[in-house]
């Protein structure tokens, strides 16, 4: 088996992870995310994560709750590609793919000691949210951080290469146009 599978946890092994660890008297980390065209931002946030605990479990959105929430054309990499992109990065210890647009369940399974989310405008009132009250529940902190990289984002990305690339479709196609479009009679 790839060392890359030993850190996949299917979500039916989150609760037996989660004991296995806090007997170890070990503090859990967890976040949750697209992880779609990973970028420097995303690195930083994660490694922001694992400072605050000792073991970093990272949620990867599935591609059917990705699409359900953002659109059929997202995401852009399968969510097994995602999965195992992460493994490799030295600040993640393991990952889980959520079935859900919501990371609820899988906290509920877990019991991280922090669940970590990025300041976004639908965390403005995020202790209204279920995630929220799913681990206050049971003693756990909820932590909200600023985004590690304001200048790029993987939409960012996407507008630079689709953009990019459309320009310079479109250039080799106005080179022929000198007059306006007219209607033909």
């Amino acid at each position: 088996m790839a060392n890359w599978k030993k850190r996949l946890i299917d979500q039916s092994d989150l609760m037996e992870l989660g004991e296995q660890l806090h007997e170890r008297g070990q503090k859990i980390v967890f976040t949750a995310g697209s992880w779609d065209l990973m970028h420097v931002g995303q690195c930083r946030y994660l490694e922001r994560a694992k400072e605050a605990g000792d073991i970093l479990v990272v949620g990867v959105v599935s591609d059917r709750a990705i699409s359900k929430v953002k659109g059929p054309n997202k995401p852009i990499l399968g969510e097994k590609m995602r999965a195992e992109m992460l493994t490799y990065l030295r600040s993640v210890d393991f990952v889980t793919i959520v079935p859900e647009p919501s990371c609820q369940p899988s906290l509920g399974l877990l019991k991280p000691d922090i669940y970590i989310t990025v300041k976004e405008d639908w965390a403005a009132d995020y202790k209204n949210s279920k995630e929220y009250k799913t681990v206050t529940k049971y003693g756990g902190k909820m932590q909200v951080v600023d985004r590690q990289s304001t200048s790029i984002s993987t939409t960012q990305i996407m507008q630079r290469a689709i953009g990019g690339s459309l320009s310079d479709l479109l250039k080799d196609f106005m080179q022929y146009r000198k007059e306006p479009l007219k209607e033909k009679k």
